[in-house]
């Protein structure tokens, strides 16, 4: 107290000083409490307001005209009521108020409130040591929707969902799409461990996936269904907060169908559909496999097998005979294999076997066991089916120890023994690589030779046998390679059917031989060969007609050789080209009449003008009866048919004679003269010296 200032004075002063503290006290309160996100109140012992913060006034807008200090909170609910503040209280309204003033006297309770703008407020009320209350609003409005987005997305979700503890690892809840997935009812599968759902070898880790922060995604697990059968499925995990906890949202993506047609295209893709064995890709595989991991003594051997007549089948009995008749011989060469072997189908009906540590004795006893079970017959819807088999094989490491060499091997060991006798088997030799070499560069030299013009046309003499008088020659092609010198017809001629350049070589000679017979003399016929392979590509008319037009040579003068391998192919095109051919006044010889079976029809259905007797005939007529007796029956069927009678390969003066007193008009053969160069044909001492015409 201060001298001099009356008592009561001093006390105003105090009171002064006492509320203005006081004053502040409650400003920073108000202030601090307006600062704060959530909602604050509070409420005396008797409920009556005394403070509350700008947030909780905006929560409750509607009612913020009755907020007023001593005011009671049950006064300010009951007409909030009635003003539809709160829509959670309709039809029920004073049990709703009594509940909400009940809440009061439980420290700590918390609900939740709807406001009738939609708004959802979380209240939590906490009791002071006054006995008052401190109220808490926090707007959820934001989390609810959240939380009913996912529940509407958790419950229709097609694809199987769990929520799970990320404490412990169990379900807290499943959607109807998981327990239907699992074979569960949504309360069995509640509090389930996860654990669970999966076979006994996945739990563990299923676990530490599952409690896991480092949350997994899209791993492919099996899973375990209430039947006790496995699936395939992707789990997709992902960590999440839900109502104040960690949880982990479990995403399950059935694929088993999917594995299933996975593992199927898989095995599709290297095996055979029709006999399900390993196909090309497989075996290639497999042979590089065994070759990289053999030891150095280790033995690999890949055998082919090549089914006989197998084409026939086909053409014979139609395809579905055809694949019957592989599958069945797929399941003899599989029960005839030993073990370990890999079996393959690698083309229509070629086979590959792949052993491992056979001797070359133990090899050929499986392939000949293969042939003998192939030779067998098979018996199709009733059908007595007759094939069989040949087989080559090359081993590793004695021929070669890459993959695709040592097939290559095997695939040159079945060529020859396809050429040598069908039925058999044969192991690789290093001759069969060197003769493909060799024929590989002959390939190239040939197709050089067509480029480079090594080509030549050389004329053999056909003499009347009665007079001597050469009325023909035959245009015969040749080869002079500039290394090797000449290349005998029937190495190159073949070489060029094979190698598609016989049309080629076959307008060449016709070009160059018609050219060079308008400088003969008009009674010298000309004489062509045409290849099979002419007529079966269809343009031999154009091209014959074309070499006629180009040289101006008479078509009368032209003779075509052919040979019973034309006639024998399918369909009406080689009658035609024949009659076409005819029509033009050209003629058509028979060549190598008697060789083939069917040459006395032929004769009756094709418009020749000439046979020619095989030399095989003459060369051997002196001894042999047999061939005089078909010299002298195709020598009258020739006269009887008006056709002209020519015979091949005479070499002596006997057999000219013979031929000349049978009846044979025309002989060629090196009695008469060898195939020589056009620009020998009129030295001196040949046939047509002195006796060409002017070109001009």
């Amino acid at each position: 107290m201060q001298s001099g200032e009356p008592a009561d004075e001093q006390a105003i002063h105090s009171l002064e000083r006492a509320l203005r503290a006081a004053s502040q006290a409650e400003q920073r309160l108000r202030e601090a409490v307006d600062a704060l996100p959530e909602g604050i109140v509070f409420l005396d012992e008797e409920n009556r307001y005394i403070l509350w913060n700008r947030q909780y006034a905006e929560i409750y807008s509607k009612s913020a005209d009755l907020l007023e200090p001593g005011v009671k909170l049950e006064h300010t609910l009951r007409i909030g009521v009635e003003r539809g503040d709160y829509p959670e209280a309709a039809g029920r309204e004073e049990e709703w108020i009594a509940h909400r003033l009940s809440l009061l006297r439980q420290p700590g309770a918390r609900h939740e409130q709807r406001l009738s703008n939609g708004r959802c407020i979380m209240i939590e009320e906490r009791k002071t040591e006054s006995g008052g209350t401190i109220g808490i609003r926090v707007d959820i409005t934001e989390m609810k929707q959240k939380e009913e987005t996912f529940r509407m997305l958790f419950e229709r979700n097609p694809v199987a969902t769990l929520v799970c503890d990320f404490a412990n690892g169990q379900v807290l809840s499943a959607n109807e799409t998981a327990c239907a997935f699992f074979g569960y009812g949504d309360r069995e599968m509640a509090g389930m461990p996860v654990a669970a759902l999966f076979p006994d070898e996945c739990r563990a880790l299923a676990e530490e996936m599952l409690t896991s922060e480092r949350a997994s995604s899209n791993d492919c697990w099996r899973m375990l269904r209430r039947d006790g059968n496995c699936v395939e499925a992707v789990i997709s995990t992902r960590l999440s907060q839900m109502k104040g906890y960690a949880v982990t949202i479990v995403s399950i993506f059935d694929v088993t169908e999917r594995r299933r047609i996975e593992q199927r295209m898989a095995h599709m893709a290297r095996h055979d559909e029709l006999t399900g064995l390993a196909n090309r890709a497989h075996c290639h595989e497999h042979l590089r496999e065994v070759l990289d991991l053999a030891k150095l003594d280790d033995t690999v051997t890949i055998a082919l097998v090549d089914l006989d007549h197998f084409k026939s089948v086909n053409d014979t009995y139609g395809h579905y005979f055809g694949d019957v008749l592989l599958t069945e011989a797929a399941i003899r060469m599989r029960e005839l294999i030993p073990p370990g072997a890999l079996l393959c189908r690698i083309g229509g009906d070629e086979f590959a076997i792949i052993f491992r540590q056979l001797s070359l004795t133990q090899t050929e006893i499986v392939a000949r066991s293969i042939i003998t079970a192939m030779s067998e017959p098979f018996l199709v819807k009733g059908n007595m089916i007759h094939i069989g088999a040949t087989v080559g094989f090359a081993t590793s490491p004695f021929d070669s120890s890459d993959p695709e060499t040592l097939l290559r091997y095997a695939d040159l060991a079945l060529y020859a023994a396809k050429a040598e006798r069908r039925g058999s088997c044969k192991g690789f030799e290093a001759r069969l690589d060197e003769a493909v070499q060799e024929k590989n560069k002959l390939e190239k030299d040939f197709r050089q030779a067509i480029l480079g013009g090594q080509l030549e046309v050389h004329y053999q003499p056909i003499v009347n046998l009665d007079t001597g008088a050469v009325e023909c020659y035959e245009a015969l092609a040749r080869w002079r390679h500039p290394q090797r010198g000449y290349i005998a017809p029937d190495i190159f001629v073949p070489l060029a059917e094979e190698m598609g350049l016989i049309d080629q070589v076959g307008r060449f000679v016709l070009q160059s031989a018609c050219r060079e017979a308008t400088s003969w003399p008009e009674e010298v016929k000309l004489s062509v060969n045409v290849s099979p392979l002419q007529f079966r590509n269809g343009n031999l008319l154009s091209t014959v007609i074309n070499a006629l037009s180009a040289t101006g040579l008479r078509a009368e003068r032209l003779e075509l050789e052919i040979t019973e391998a034309v006639l024998m192919e399918k369909g009406p095109r080689p009658a035609a080209i024949i009659r076409n051919l005819r029509a033009f006044g050209i003629g058509i010889s028979l060549d190598d009449f008697g060789t083939g079976y069917s040459s006395l029809s032929y004769l009756l259905s094709y418009p020749f003008t000439k046979i020619k007797i095989d030399k095989s005939f003459v060369l051997s007529l002196q001894n042999d009866t047999n061939s005089r007796a078909v010299i002298r029956a195709v020598i009258g069927l020739g006269r009887s048919l008006g056709l002209t009678v020519a015979a091949e390969g005479i070499e002596r003066e006997m057999e000219r004679d013979y031929l000349r007193s049978e009846g044979c008009a025309q002989g060629q053969g090196y009695l008469f003269g060898r195939a020589m160069p056009a620009h020998l044909l009129a030295e001196p001492g040949n046939s047509l010296a002195g006796k060409r015409r002017s070109a001009a």
